[in-house]
C-alpha cells in the first residue's frame, strides 16, 4: 500500500489523541478511508464505528499524516524534505481508548454512492 499507519498516540487523551500515518509512495490521500472497527480474537471485525474519508490532497513519499481525533482545522507543516499533514475528525471525546477496537486504512481511488428516496 502507498500509505501505512504507524501508530496510534496518546488514546484516551484528547487533546493529543492521534493516529500516525507514513506515505511510502506518492500518492492523493483522498484516496483512502480510515475506519476504526470492532477488533476481537486477534482480528479485525465487521463492526464500524468512526469513518474518516480524507479530502482530496496530493502527498509525497516520507510525508506524514497525522489524523487527530478532536476538532480542528486541516494544516500542514514543512520540515526539510517532508511535510506533516494534519486532519482533525472532530469529536468531543477521544475514540481510541479501548483495546476492543483498531484502526483500519483502506485503499478506495473508486466508489459509488446511491441515496434511497422515500
Amino acid at each position: 500500500m502507498k500509505v501505512n499507519i504507524t501508530a496510534i498516540r496518546e488514546p484516551g487523551n484528547l487533546d493529543k489523541e492521534r493516529i500516525v500515518i507514513r506515505v511510502d509512495s506518492s500518492c492523493n490521500i483522498g484516496e483512502f478511508i480510515l475506519l476504526q472497527t470492532g477488533f476481537e480474537n486477534e482480528s479485525v471485525n465487521t463492526g464500524i464505528y468512526e469513518t474518516f474519508w480524507f479530502p482530496d490532497k496530493p502527498v509525497r513519499a516520507g510525508d506524514l499524516v497525522v489524523v487527530y481525533t478532536k476538532a480542528g482545522k486541516s494544516s500542514e507543516k514543512k520540515s526539510n524534505d517532508a511535510t506533516s499533514h494534519f486532519f482533525y475528525i472532530g469529536k468531543a471525546i477521544p475514540i481510541w481508548n479501548r483495546n476492543e477496537q483498531s484502526a483500519v486504512l483502506m485503499h478506495a481511488p473508486e466508489w459509488q454512492s446511491f441515496q434511497a428516496v422515500l
